[in-house]
């Protein structure tokens, strides 16, 4: 899959982007300033009100592509601060985007898929608690675990390691590492786990509010 920015702006503070993304592999948007690649982030899955230019998926219309069919079936968002609703139990919030996507879910086949992440992201909480109960870090790596388990053609997670700590970034970075040669990611991040040595490609961001920027490939 192929992302295409023609000389973009957008209310979030895009400014006259032309930038490709080949979300075949794994790219890391790098940007100090951390609001040009979350606003990246937002335009692709809709979020970011586009003043001007357009975005284009595999030459296609981004409101186009986006029309064929949900936009979590193509794009699975973690975002940074691992939102989670607060009505809602744990259980609720893992099952809402799976329930939209399939409402005739197989109960018993399901929570064999949640108790399978949760095992694997070492989460032992109690799904029927709401998310007052649990650390921002806990939420953060179930939010992983939501997004996961609804198998998106591209992952992208904003800000991976906010709100973790140390233990919790190792294990997330292990299991990304475990992950990233069959799951496509746009990860922005600033951190050098993220770097090279894990990403295919790397997107400079620094300084940049217009045209084109810097991409180093790492293949």
């Amino acid at each position: 899959m192929k992302i295409t920015f023609e000389n973009v702006s957008s209310l979030e503070g895009i400014r006259n982007l032309d930038l490709e993304l080949d979300l075949s592999h794994v790219t890391v948007l790098y940007d100090p300033s951390e609001i040009l690649s979350h606003a990246i982030l937002n335009a692709i899955v809709g979020l970011d009100e586009l003043w001007d230019g357009q975005i284009l998926v595999d030459g296609i219309p981004h409101w186009q592509y986006l029309d064929q069919e949900p936009q979590a079936r193509s794009f699975g968002y973690v975002f940074d601060e691992g939102i989670m609703l607060s009505n809602l139990s744990l259980k609720e919030n893992l099952m809402l985007p799976l329930r939209w996507l399939n409402p005739d879910l197989d109960e018993g086949e399901t929570q064999k898929m949640i108790d399978s992440w949760m095992q694997r992201f070492d989460l032992n909480l109690d799904l029927s608690q709401r998310p007052v109960v649990y650390r921002p870090g806990e939420l953060k790596l179930l939010s992983f675990v939501r997004t996961l388990m609804i198998a998106p053609k591209v992952l992208l997670i904003d800000d991976p390691y906010y709100m973790l700590n140390k233990t919790e970034r190792q294990k997330l970075y292990r299991i990304l590492c475990n992950l990233k040669n069959s799951n496509p990611m746009l990860i922005a991040s600033i951190d050098d786990d993220f770097g090279s040595g894990f990403a295919d490609e790397i997107i400079d961001l620094s300084g940049k509010q217009g045209n084109l920027v810097s991409v180093a490939s790492l293949s």
